[in-house]
């Protein structure tokens, strides 16, 4: 199956669509080209908050940038933020999963785990992308945006709905992921599928707010 068609069966039926990655022969290179889509995604999105006044609000830099400028050095710090999160979220992962009985292959784990990471990153990727592009345009004002984001407004509600079932596809995705891979049962695979997401969200938030 090529590349695309098994990107769709995740999201179609994600517990098929990632037993055939972890079977699949070019797993690990359908792994980064699934972490690509996202890379590529985000790409834009601080391309456009580069350029359209976008500064981070609620959540500070911990990086000692000046938030007025930081998406400026965010545009080159996603993509290796991104596969640094996804190495070392697949190294714990697999530390987690073998010591609980698991039998997949590193390779395999990071497989599934780039899928999980491509396809869950659409719950907030696809709104990021489309107000950043509207902020670019000059349609929205950006810093006006992230400010109703960040108040009582139901643009507030929206952003924490969409994190919210980003978190719970991340998860879902990832404990799924771990079955797969290494054939365990429900509890474990969520151990090990949720501590890979922690050690992805902890690495991407480090650099990216």
């Amino acid at each position: 199956m090529a590349f695309l068609p098994l990107y769709l069966q995740c999201v179609t039926s994600p517990r098929r669509g990632l037993e055939a990655v972890a079977a699949h022969p070019r797993h690990v290179r359908f792994g980064a080209y699934a972490v690509a889509v996202t890379g590529t995604t985000y790409l834009l999105v601080y391309f456009f908050l580069s350029r359209n006044g976008g500064r981070p609000t609620v959540f500070k830099p911990w990086l000692a940038i000046a938030p007025e400028v930081y998406y400026r050095y965010n545009l080159y710090l996603h993509v290796p933020s991104i596969l640094l999160a996804w190495v070392a979220a697949a190294g714990f992962t697999q530390l987690a999963a073998r010591a609980l009985g698991g039998t997949g292959s590193f390779e395999a784990t990071a497989a599934v785990l780039g899928f999980g990471i491509g396809i869950a990153s659409w719950w907030t990727g696809l709104h990021d992308v489309v107000t950043t592009f509207l902020g670019y345009l000059r349609v929205i004002d950006q810093r006006w945006y992230e400010d109703a984001m960040s108040g009582s407004t139901p643009f507030h509600t929206l952003i924490w709905s969409l994190m919210l079932a980003y978190t719970a596809w991340f998860v879902m995705m990832f404990t799924t992921g771990v079955r797969a891979a290494h054939g365990l049962g429900r509890l474990r695979s969520a151990l090990a599928g949720t501590l890979g997401f922690l050690v992805y969200q902890g690495v991407f938030a480090l650099f990216n707010r």
